[in-house]
């Protein structure tokens, strides 16, 4: 289960997509933005195990993202888990720039909250409730500094997002933190595809494959490390236009892990405006 569980906390940067609100605005100079509220339910050898719920704004300048998500079905029944996870930053000409990250998670009744902020000159703030006690299987130490563009993997996920939209390809290599991890996220063009209709999920017709992998460089798990090989054949993520005032957004996830298949379906997708004063608060 804590590799089912590890994976899943990796779908964070799968599953949210967003721009956002412009920077340091006052209240007059802020436009109304255009809330987006997508649903995704995850199953593992058929069974559906978690679902996402996740709530992106989209306005000039800057992103925020709201995700939450828990276990469902019959293992949802035997280990309770809890995640919310949240992002906001800067969105400067498809530049995206991490501000905060905020990852809370409750894990059979353990809660745990991780808040990153993103400073200058690879410099960031961690904050970690509870500390975390050492761990002998925890490969390397927290960072001293990041490499210039850094981000949290929501933002990952923008950044993604925008370069698709832009050049209609996924290629692209950033890296990546969430407080305890640090790696290199590489998302590889596989080409056009076509979606046909099933019973899972809402989304059926044109979209674009793209591989999803990492290059671990710190705070991983040696015995994960160890057990998941080299071999295996990354991830991949269906993107899909939804709306045409909307970026891409992934619209299906397949994987393996030891369990078997993961795949990750779009099964709800909702659309509202935030008014000008809610989206100044």
């Amino acid at each position: 289960m804590p590799r089912l569980i590890g994976r899943l906390a990796c779908l964070g940067f799968v599953v949210a997509f967003a721009v956002g609100l412009a920077p340091g605005p006052t209240r007059a100079q802020v436009v109304s933005a255009q809330i987006a509220d997508l649903t995704y339910d995850v199953y593992v050898g058929g069974l559906h195990v978690f679902s996402f719920d996740v709530e992106m704004a989209l306005q000039p300048g800057r992103y925020r993202v709201n995700a939450a998500g828990e276990t469902r079905g019959m293992v949802g029944w035997l280990y309770d888990w809890n995640l919310n996870l949240a992002a906001e930053g800067v969105d400067r000409n498809g530049r995206i720039q991490s501000q905060l990250y905020v990852s809370e998670s409750d894990w059979k009744s353990r809660e745990r909250k991780v808040q990153l902020g993103f400073a200058g000159g690879g410099r960031y703030d961690l904050k970690q409730d509870p500390p975390p006690e050492p761990d002998p299987d925890i490969e390397g130490a927290l960072p001293e500094t990041l490499p210039v563009g850094t981000v949290d993997p929501l933002s990952f996920a923008i950044a993604a997002s925008r370069s698709l939209a832009e050049t209609g390809r996924c290629d692209q290599t950033l890296p990546v933190f969430d407080g305890q991890r640090r790696f290199d996220a590489i998302v590889k063009h596989l080409g056009a595809a076509t979606l046909t209709p099933n019973k899972y999920s809402i989304y059926q017709g044109p979209a674009v494959r793209c591989s999803l992998g990492i290059a671990r460089i710190s705070g991983f798990r040696k015995s994960l490390r160890a057990s998941s090989g080299s071999d295996a054949a990354p991830p991949i993520v269906w993107m899909a236009s939804i709306r045409q005032d909307l970026p891409p957004v992934p619209v299906r996830y397949e994987g393996d892990i030891r369990l078997g298949k993961m795949v990750v379906h779009l099964t709800d997708a909702k659309f509202r405006v935030e008014s000008a004063a809610a989206a100044a608060d």
